[in-house]
């Protein structure tokens, strides 16, 4: 059973079930997902098969299939004919199956081989049309908090959300899939809407476990819980990645929207909470100003203390209090402390020496060191450098780097260079005619993909290997 594509008005009429007749589908909205073709103009006396069999179709008639659908013809449970490309077609029985629908994929041939059905003419025959339309405003829910390890606070919390989200059956393939997976068969089977589809329980489950994995990539990826729906569009795209057997019945997720923040549980309010209150103590500024406030608030009491004596036991206690808030507040304190000199503290005399034995700071006329009686140790020998003249004290001279006691290496001479008058010169301008020493001719490699051309001062326009434009990035 076969199709031929016709002209329209090229359609006449015979008797009984050879009668021809004018199938469409009617209105398909974006809320319907199947609908069953229906016989147009049907009880007019003129143009209907009053005497054919219901549920088949008379050999000769003629099918319109619309933009945005993908009809099937279906003989005894069977698919027999695939159509998505707009237009009027003539059913033929004495023909092999048909398919219209652009570029075939292999795998549509094999679907249509293990579906389809030829032979006499069967008991039940009739036409669906598949919407491949994208439908929208299917609405979702999380019943429970979903887990969500966020990598800012590199710990994991609980999240809820809704929104909605649409689907779309897209070619030709998916929806015999969907036709085969999903819609209900039978004679009296009928339109089939999304909402009866997406209301199921599963599809609801399905959808939140694909929508899981989509944001386990977003947490791979380093968005924080805060940032979610500003990555709407990765996270649908990993949504539909995840949603396997969705595609396996044809239905492709194509957006995904929440209608309204994500939220977080209580349990994780309490704990990111504690995280901020946590991170934000131990900033040095907001330790001090802890410290302020609850001394503040200690002295505001210590007024309305009653009793002799109590105001000046007060002070007392908060002097007591303020030497232990320094004292804490020293510990919190990240620069490590000096170790105390030996000398007891005090301030190291201007122009002393250091002990290197204690550390003790002296004065220059002590010749022993105050902390632990050591001798002034001898001044170092100084030097001068031989090649530079520069007077030093350590190994290696500061100037130029001359080891103690050898000259340093003498400095390469500089390239020679000829000139356009013909002198030969070794500094930046011309001896003879004061010309400036010529730039260095350019070498080009290809800064995208590292090819060098033969020869590097005259690369091509475009890289051959990657198509990169030569210019000056591309200058070694």
């Amino acid at each position: 059973m076969g199709l031929i594509k016709a002209a329209i008005g090229a359609l006449g009429g015979t008797l009984g079930d050879t009668w021809k007749e004018e199938i469409h589908c009617g209105s398909i909205d974006n809320k319907t997902l199947l609908k069953v073709g229906t016989k147009m103009h049907e009880g007019s006396a003129r143009t209907s098969n009053t005497k054919g069999t219901e549920n088949y179709i008379s050999n000769g008639s003629a099918i319109m299939v619309e933009t945005g659908t993908c009809m099937l013809t279906v003989d005894n449970g069977k698919i027999t004919n695939i159509v998505t490309e707009p237009g009027r077609y003539i059913l033929d029985n004495s023909s092999a199956p048909s398919i219209f629908a652009g570029n075939i994929k292999d795998s549509l041939k094999d679907l249509l081989s293990r579906f389809t059905y030829g032979g006499t003419p069967a008991a039940e025959q009739k036409v669906v049309y598949i919407n491949l339309q994208e439908i929208p405003g299917i609405p979702f829910g999380t019943s429970e908090p979903m887990p969500y390890f966020d990598p800012y606070y590199n710990t994991s919390i609980e999240l809820r959300c809704f929104g909605r989200f649409s689907v779309q059956i897209p070619d030709a393939e998916a929806a015999v899939r969907f036709y085969t997976e999903v819609a209900p068969k039978g004679v009296d089977a009928g339109d089939l809407s999304a909402t009866a589809v997406f209301s199921n329980g599963q599809y609801k489950s399905e959808f939140i476990q694909a929508l899981l994995g989509g944001l386990a990539e977003l947490s791979e990826q380093g968005v924080m819980y805060s940032r979610i729906q500003t990555k709407l569009v990765p996270l649908a795209q990993a949504t539909a990645k995840n949603a396997v057997d969705w595609q396996e019945r044809g239905l492709v997720i194509k957006s995904v929207g929440f209608e309204g923040p994500v939220t977080l549980s209580e349990a994780s309010k309490k704990l990111l909470g504690a995280r901020l209150e946590a991170d934000t103590q131990l900033d040095d500024r907001v330790q001090k100003a802890m410290m302020n406030k609850s001394i503040a608030a200690g002295i505001e009491a210590m007024g309305s203390n009653e009793g002799s004596g109590g105001g000046m036991m007060g002070v007392m206690g908060m002097g007591q209090m303020m030497n232990m808030g320094a004292n804490l507040m020293g510990s919190y304190n990240t620069q490590p402390q000096q170790p105390t000199p030996p000398n007891g503290g005090a301030a190291a005399p201007v122009g002393g020496w250091k002990c290197p034995t204690c550390g003790a700071q002296n004065a220059d006329t002590a010749n022993f060191c105050s902390g632990c009686g050591a001798k002034k140790p001898a001044p170092p020998e100084s030097w001068v450098c031989p090649s530079c003249g520069a007077n030093n004290t350590t190994n290696f001279c500061s100037n130029c780097g001359a080891k103690k006691g050898e000259a340093a290496p003498a400095p390469a001479a500089p390239a020679a260079w000829k000139c356009e008058c013909g002198a030969e010169n070794t500094t930046k301008f011309c001896s003879n005619c004061g010309k400036p020493k010529p730039a260095a001719p350019k070498k080009y490699k290809c800064d995208k993909c590292g090819w060098v051309p033969a020869d590097p001062e005259k690369p091509p326009k475009f890289c051959p290997e990657c198509g990169d434009l030569f210019d000056e990035n591309d200058v070694q």
